[in-house]
Order: structure tokens, then sequence, then C-alpha cells
């Protein structure tokens, strides 16, 4: 019946909206999706299975109910639940059918989930068409009356505008939600198609699904030409939302709903066609075969999924300056030098890492013998070209058992990534030269870890790009540490002088997945590639995950294969494990149920194993040198602070105060909860947020045991929740007071003038404004507390609006009380403040 189709269809696109595979992820949207899809379903298996399997393979569900991230956790929940309403004995049909049709969905959902990872998989490697299927574009354009020709993977449109340059894609050609829609369908002629040999029904779906994807690319690009057409000549082109238009795409699927139904079977899920009965016990060599079967897809995820960690070498990093003279390492960032350069280089990520490694900077021409007692080697950047000799040197190190570091940039800026190609190639990928924007907010990408994330992100929480250039993996059999969807892309310009393209949206761009760091072995060595320096400049690195990111492929890079890769031969033992389980289930018509659940389980027991595998196998490696760490808490703060590096310079942000933490020498990180109470100093701007009474027990657990606390708050912090942190130290802000004037410090600390600050009672005043305290700390335990009243002169508003400014004398005042501050706090020699008046 035709709904079943259209069930199938609502199903398939409903994984765009679940995904967030083009635009950001609606969870309602696509729970709409999945509810409207089952409920169509509903009759469309009429035989249920009998409540003793049901209930056992309810039990076997639970692991993959628990384990799989939604969206695809809903098909083990939609099975489950089907199969209880099976189990339970209940008086009425009307559950049993709705029962039924939950497994119908749960069994498409689960195909058509297969599907899409595959997808974008092989996507994300490359998203263009190969010969001569752009051709194949251009003819059918032709035929739809377009003015077009095809050149390379580019379908060009004519309008009097321009000329128009599409992307001759798999997104184009063979979008997800019709290969989802096909795939889904499938798996439902042959689980539910009766028994008219389904293979020839799959094949007749195949065929006129494959028939109808040029007519609907060509119909895309009409669609995208009479837009232009109807668009004023002088208004901006808006126009390629089309293509990953959840609604479009699931228009589009129209058709091969009715293909479907016309051509496939009119009479699939109708009761005259009785489907598998699943009632049979099985017999010890069918229950041994779905055990096998079991065995065999936790193989084959362990082929996908585990990337053996090594074993770990000296830790002797070089950093490679010759061909560099953009984001150097050599000059730090103190509290003299300021402007743009300071922030834009390595120096801090540089010091960060030896204080985890055995640093070097590599400055003279590579060679075997400059590289003979290097563990990674860091390529960034690199300005000028490798000459031949040195390409052969690194070739060589990596083959013996070095690890090499990939460090790049968007658009091939400065030629980059036409350096660092020289050498990416000689291991079978390349750095794209392009931009990676996201499809919704172009400077905004947020990357959150998959299931199984690889051990070189595993410790890393969610990261915010900056804005990264792709990674096209060609033929080398690496893995895509990151892999991300819901991205467009954007060429180089080589009109802009850092070859930076305009932000909007053009023909020519690619959607969806794609790599933006990449892991390879070759020989006995790694080789590690990422596109976003800007990530660990000195204004960036120390926003969350950025360090942990940095660490983890240096730690990586440190490790040398003892097993090789293990994807080939486990995926052989899958296939021969896979095809033995099979055949000892052989005329089973009901073993089709118990093989889904077993192969669910078996993923995700592999899954969940392989998680705590990365996790323990390489952890981040701990410090061999001492060094300060400040931790900004966001338990009870929620003040502005950087993101991707950008401040953006309200009254409400404190990213500068933040970032000039560093020029001292230390290093910063952002914590909420348990974590929060850690470090040499825990530093809270201007609190808003109810602390519960645990961290704030944790707190004071924290400075009793020899950590530092730091508040500051302002009578500008109308939500201020300042003194529900300080009670236990009985100390306290006074919102009542609005004091300004120029504060009072210790002696040899600066004047510097306030508009509004709040009189601080308790401990020891530490300034004061007209004789009143503004500031105070008290030793408590081992540790000490510091309340700062005046917290709104150090907002980014105050303190210069951006990171980049030279300051003058008054600025440079503020700039050294918080310098003089922090110091003063780490070191535990607080001074008093002069006495009042």
């Amino acid at each position: 019946m035709i709904r079943t189709w259209v069930a199938i269809a609502i199903l398939a696109a409903s994984w765009l909206p679940g995904l967030g595979y083009y635009r950001g992820a609606d969870w309602r949207v696509w729970a709409l999706m999945v509810a409207v899809g089952t409920v169509l379903l509903v009759g469309s298996i009429p035989r249920k299975p009998g409540r003793w399997q049901a209930a056992a393979a309810v039990v076997l569900l639970l692991p993959a109910i628990v384990v799989w991230p939604w969206p695809y956790r809903a098909a083990p929940v939609l099975l489950a639940a089907g199969l209880a309403l099976a189990a339970l004995p209940i008086p009425r049909g009307w559950p049993k059918r709705i029962g039924g049709a939950a497994v119908v969905a749960g069994v498409v959902l689960l195909a058509q989930g297969l599907g899409f990872y595959a997808y974008e998989t092989l996507t994300a490697r490359s998203h263009d068409l190969p010969w001569p299927l752009p051709h194949v574009l251009g003819v059918m354009a032709g035929l739809l009356g377009q003015d077009s020709a095809v050149s390379g993977s580019a379908l060009s449109l004519h309008s009097m505008r321009m000329v128009h340059r599409i992307g001759a894609t798999w997104e184009l050609l063979l979008d997800g939600p019709t290969c989802g829609f096909l795939i889904g369908g499938i798996a439902y002629l042959f689980l539910w198609g009766g028994r008219r040999r389904p293979w020839r029904r799959a094949a007749v779906l195949a065929a006129v699904t494959l028939i109808w994807l040029p007519v609907r690319a060509g119909l895309l690009a009409a669609l995208y030409l009479h837009r232009v057409l109807v668009t004023d000549y002088d208004s901006p082109l808006a126009v390629m939302n089309q293509f990953w238009s959840t609604p479009v795409h699931l228009v589009l699927l129209a058709v091969p709903v009715l293909l479907a139904w016309r051509f496939v079977s009119p009479r699939v899920g109708a009761a005259a066609e009785s489907p598998p009965a699943v009632g049979a016990k099985p017999s010890w060599r069918r229950s041994g075969g779905v055990v096998v079967f079991a065995c065999a897809v936790a193989v084959l995820a362990a082929a996908v999924l585990w990337d053996p960690v090594g074993d770990r070498k000296a830790g002797r990093v070089f950093v490679e300056e010759g061909h560099s003279t953009w984001e150097p390492t050599t000059r730090p960032m103190d509290t003299q030098w300021y402007g743009h350069d300071s922030g834009y280089n390595y120096a801090c990520m540089y010091d960060y890492l030896g204080r985890f490694y055995e640093m070097s900077r590599l400055t003279d021409p590579i060679s075997d013998t400059a590289l003979w007692d290097c563990d990674v080697l860091m390529l960034k950047t690199p300005t000028s070209a490798y000459g031949p000799e040195e390409i052969e040197a690194i070739h060589r190190f990596v083959s013996r058992g070095g690890g090499l570091l990939l460090v790049g940039e968007h658009t091939n800026v400065f030629h980059t990534g036409e350096h660092l190609n020289s050498v990416a190639r000689k291991f079978g990928f390349a750095f794209r030269y392009d931009c990676l924007f996201g499809i919704d907010w172009f400077f905004d990408q947020l990357y959150e870890l998959p299931l199984v994330p690889h051990p070189i992100v595993r410790h890393m929480p969610p990261l915010d790009f900056s804005v990264s250039c792709s990674i096209a993996p060609g033929t080398s059999a690496g893995r895509a540490v990151i892999r991300a969807a819901g991205l467009k892309n954007a060429l180089a310009d080589y009109h802009a002088s850092n070859f930076y393209p305009r932000a909007e949206d053009r023909p020519d761009m690619r959607y969806g997945a794609f790599v933006q760091l990449w892991a390879s072995r070759y020989g006995q060595g790694r080789v590690v590639a990422f596109g976003d320096s800007t990530i660990f400049s000195n204004f960036s690195l120390f926003e969350p995950a950025k360090a942990e990111l940095i660490l983890g492929m240096v730690e990586w890079a440190n490790h040398r294969d003892a097993l090789g890769n293990p994807r080939p031969w486990l995926a052989a033992v899958s296939i021969i494990l896979g095809a033995f389980g099979l055949y000892l289930v052989r005329g089973w018509s009901g073993g089709w149920m118990w093989l889904l659940v077993a192969g669910m389980l078996g993923h995700a027991v592999c899954a969940a194993g392989i998680r705590e595998y990365n996790r323990r196998a390489m952890p981040l490696p701990e410090a061999v040198r001492p060094y300060v760490l400040v931790t900004i808490d966001r338990t009870a703060s929620e003040v502005i602070l950087s993101k991707g590096g950008f401040i953006a310079g309200r009254e409400d942000g404190f990213a500068i105060f933040e970032r000039w933490i560093l020029r001292l020498g230390y290093f910063t990180r952002r914590a909420d909860g348990p974590d929060a109470a850690g470090g040499n100093l825990v530093v809270v701007l201007n609190p808003s947020r109810d602390a519960a009474r645990e961290h704030v027990i944790a707190l004071a657990d924290y400075v009793k045991n020899g950590g530092h606390l730091l508040v500051l708050d302002s009578a500008k912090n109308a939500k201020s929740t300042a003194n529900s942190l300080l009670w236990p130290f009985e100390m306290a802000v006074d919102h009542g007071t609005d004091l300004a004037g120029q504060v009072t410090g210790p002696s040899g600390w600066p004047a510097i003038d306030v508009d509004a600050a709040c009189e601080v009672a308790g401990g020891r005043a530490l300034a004061r404004v007209g004789g009143k305290p503004v500031a105070a700390t008290v030793r408590w335990g081992e540790g000490s507390v510091t309340v700062i009243g005046f917290s709104h002169r150090f907002s980014d508003r105050n303190m210069g609006v951006t990171g980049d400014i030279e300051p003058d004398e008054t600025m440079r005042s503020v700039y050294e009380f918080e310098f003089k501050l922090l110091r003063a706090i780490v070191e535990g020699q607080l001074p008093a403040a002069p006495a009042s008046p």
C-alpha cells in the first residue's frame, strides 16, 4: 500500500533534522516525523513474534538503547517498544497493531541509519562525482531546456546575471534522504515482502530510483535557475538554501514513493502475502548462528572504530621554525609586549607543551641527522617551500617510526596548504584550499564527540572551530578523527591578500560532511593532519577543548604502532564469521529478528568497550614540569568570554582579563561543577548563578587544602550571587553601596579610577575607595580567599575592547593592577592596604 512507502520516505527525511546533517538538529521536527512515519506503518506486519521471543529480544536490545546516541537510538527503542507490546497479554488488538508498526519503523530506521553513516563517511572523503556522471547531469539539464555545460566537476548554468557553476556532487545526484529511502525500502522488502523473490523486487526498486536520480538533479538545477531569474538584479542572491532544505528533500521523495507503489508491488504489506513467521523456537544450531553473527558484527564494529594506541615514545617534540614566519613560538606573550602579533603566535602553546614533553625548535634544514633524536615533528603553517631532500627526510622519519603533525589553515593562505601538501601527498592525502563554514551560521561550528571518539579527542569537550580547511583523504587508509556534517565550503579567493573568500552562499560550494582532522599510519610511524591553526594561537588555545586537542594530537603522534593497522584483518574475520552465522540459520524463516537483535547487541557492546579502551589506553599526559593553572569558574559565573578568539568588547565580558592571565606565564582553563574547584587559583567573575551547596562546600575544601579563590563583583552586577559563595569564609559584598573614585591599593600598586565599586566586608582590607574597603583577603586553612568589589573596571569595554590594543599609560595601570593582584595571590604574598585615614 502507498502509505507504507510514504512512511519509509518520511523516516528517510527525518535523518536530516535528527542528525543536523545540513542545518542544525531540530529534535521536535525529527520526533514528529518519526511518529508520523511509525503511525503510517500500522498494519504493515500482520504476524507478531511469540511472547517469550519478544521478551528475550527486548532484554537483548537494552545495551543498544543505553549506548547508542540519538537519533540512532530510535531504532532499538522502537523495536523494543513494539516487541514489548507484542509480548504483553493485551486483550485488544490496536496496541499490537501499533507494536507491529513500531517494529517495522525500528528496522527501517536501523537500515537507514547504517546507510546515512556510510553516506557521510564516503562523501566526506570526496563530494565530487566521478566521470562520466557529471556529463549525465549536463545531458539532463539540456533536456530540460537549460543553457548548460559541464567542466570537470561543475555543472555550469547560464543566466543574465552570471554563469553559475553548480558542483556536480553526490549530494546533487544521490542525496541522503533518497539513499535512505532506497535502503529502507529494500530492508522492508526483504523482511516483509512475502515469498515472491525479494531480490527481484529490490532490484526493481533500485532501478526506478536510479532512473529518477538524474531527473531529480535536473529539477533541482531548474528550480535554482528559476529562483535566480526571479531575484531582482540588484538584490543579493540567496538561493542555495534549497539544496539543504528538509521540506524540499521530502517533497522530491514523492516521485520514488509513487514509482515504488506502482512498479515494485502494490500488495507489499498486504495480508495476502504472509511475512516470515517468527514464532518457532530456535534450535541449538540456529542459536549458535545468532551468537556467531553477533560476534561478526562486533568484530566489524571493531574494524571501523578501533585504532590501537600502541607504545609510547620518549616525548621529544621538534617544532619546525625554519620554514614558517607565521605563528612563531620564539617570543613569549608577556606583560610588556602588546598588539596583534603578541596574541597571534604559538608561544603559549610551545610553553604549555613544554610542561609535558621535551620541546625543541628546529631551524636548520630538515635532514636525517636533524631528526635522529626526534619523536614528533610538528610542521605548522609553513610560509616557504620544503626542498626535495627535506621531504624525503620527513618521509624516512615517519617510515621508521616517527610521528608527524601537520597544522594547516584555510584557503592555502600564504601558500601554507601548498607547502604542507608537498609533504602530505607523500602519505596519500592533502589539505584542500577552502574554508569550512556552518550552513546555518557562517562562523559558528561546534563539534561534539561521536559515540566512540578516537583516542586523540577522547578527553576533549565540545570544540568551537574558528574556520578550518577540509582534508581530502585521497587514497590513504587512515581515519577521520574529526568528521562533521552541517558544513559548506568556499574555495580560496586569490584576489584577497589572505585568500579568504567572502562569507556568502555560492553555487560552487560543496556541502554536507567534511574531514577536519585526519590520522593515518605509514610504515612504522604516524601522521596527523589538522586544518584550523588559529585555535592554537595564544588568544584561543585555552578556550574549551583546544589545549586538550593539541595534547591529544601530539600524544597520538608520540606513540609507535605495536599491531599495525588492524582494520583489514578484522574486516576479513567479520566477513567469515558473518557468513558462517548466516549459514547456521539458513532456512529459519523467523531468524531475521534474532539476527537484527544480535547484531545491535554486538555493536553496542563493542562500541562501549572500545570507548572505554580509548579512555584508558591513552590518557592525557601527566606534567613533567610544574606550572600554574588558573581555573575560570563557569558554575556561578556566566560572563561573556572569548569564543574562537573573538572578543565582543561588551561591559559584561571579561575575555581580556582572562587572556591577560597568560601574560604572567600562567595557564587558564574554564570549568564548571566539581572540576571548577581545582588548579592553583579559581577565579569567579561577576557571579550571577545560584551555586549548589555542594559546590560551595567543594570550594571551601579546595581553599582549606591550599587553593586560592578570587571573586570579582561589582555594583553593576544586579544579579550577584557572590555572597552565596563567600559565606563559609565570613566575607560578603555589600551591594547597597556604590562607590566611585580612585582605588588606593598596597604600596607599589598602581592607582586606578573606578566608577562602580562595592564595599567588601570581612577579611583584611586590600584596597579602598574613599576610605572604605573595596577589596579584601583572608587566609583560610592552607589557602586564601580574595574579593574584589570593582570588577567593572576589568570588563572588556574598560580593558581596551579587543585583545589587539596598544595600551596607553592609563590602561597599562589597569593591566598592572591585574598582574600584581594575580601574582600576589598565587605566590601567597598579598600585602595590606594603607591604613584608612
